[in-house]
């Protein structure tokens, strides 16, 4: 029977010593996927160690293009948790990407594999963490807490998800979000779900903005995306802040030679009319994909 510890898999090295931490490092995180976004506040005061290498690896973009490469759903897995992992393979060649150096483990915080928390993940050398992490969409500090029974040298949780529990939570029970389909399995293992959800980018911030909405778009293949209000002529990638509850329209116009595709992130829907965004108490970072016309 495989074990957590071999389920939370990471390629391991020497171990760094320390990380020099202020309290003015950025602590919120907007991890946009391809079906959503999740949003994640770091707790520096109990993690700092944690935070500030999870927080190197967004900067340095390393996440971009990875995925969410297993889950583990309830009673599949021994012992009994409920996980989804990502941060380590590469999408398009679904090859694991050369980490920094592992961190020391930091279980003995205080803070608990609770639902809606995130974690390092590591394998049986409990100072073996590097790029991955894991997000609890249950309550698994009864076995991923420091001292718990099965593992108790534990997995250190460094941050909470404030915002998009509901994607993450849609993937780990293998729901459909929005148009994208996850998977009808239960454990992936290493072998790889398909299809992948994807990690697009990761933007950190110092606090969370709770005047405007920021629209982020990108744009895949040739076309351009723009916006009423006026703000957004994008062709690559572009922001757009509004106060929250403005009503803000895309409209995605597919160069010559090309056809518009569809949304996906907080976008969806493949429709040429306008689309209409939730901008009330939310940020949209959504993708726009264009491809070019066959020609028989």
């Amino acid at each position: 029977m495989r074990t957590l510890i071999s389920s939370l898999l990471l390629a391991s090295a020497s171990i760094t010593s320390a990380y020099a931490t202020t309290i003015t490092q950025p602590s919120i995180v907007e991890m946009e996927t391809s079906v959503g976004t999740i949003t994640i506040q770091l707790n520096w005061d109990k993690a700092p160690i944690s935070s500030q290498n999870f927080l190197t690896y967004v900067n340095s973009s390393f996440y971009k293009n990875t995925f969410f490469h297993r889950v583990v759903k309830g009673t599949t897995a021994s012992p009994n948790i409920s996980i989804i992992q990502g941060g380590g393979f590469d999408a398009p060649t679904m090859k694991q990407k050369t980490p920094n150096a592992p961190i020391v483990n930091e279980a003995n915080n205080g803070l608990h594999n609770t639902s809606g928390t995130i974690a390092m993940a590591r394998t049986s050398d409990p100072n073996s963490a590097t790029s991955q992490f894991f997000i609890n969409f249950d309550d698994n500090s009864a076995s991923l807490d420091f001292g718990s029974k099965n593992n108790p040298d534990g997995y250190a949780v460094f941050g909470t998800v404030i915002n998009g529990m509901s994607v993450a939570t849609a993937i780990g029970n293998f729901s459909t979000i929005g148009a994208v389909p996850y998977n009808t399995v239960y454990d992936c293992g290493f072998n790889f779900c398909a299809p992948k959800i994807i990690i697009d980018a990761t933007y950190p911030s110092n606090v969370v903005d709770t005047i405007n909405s920021w629209t982020r778009i990108m744009v895949n293949g040739s076309g351009r995306v723009t916006s009423t209000p006026t703000g957004l002529s994008c062709v690559s990638k572009c922001t757009l802040k509004k106060p929250f509850g403005t009503a803000i329209t895309l409209t995605a116009k597919p160069s010559v030679g090309y056809d518009f595709t569809g949304w996906s992130g907080d976008c969806s829907g493949n429709a040429a009319t306008p689309l209409v965004l939730d901008t009330k108490a939310k940020n949209n970072n959504c993708t726009a994909t264009f491809t070019k016309k066959v020609v028989l």
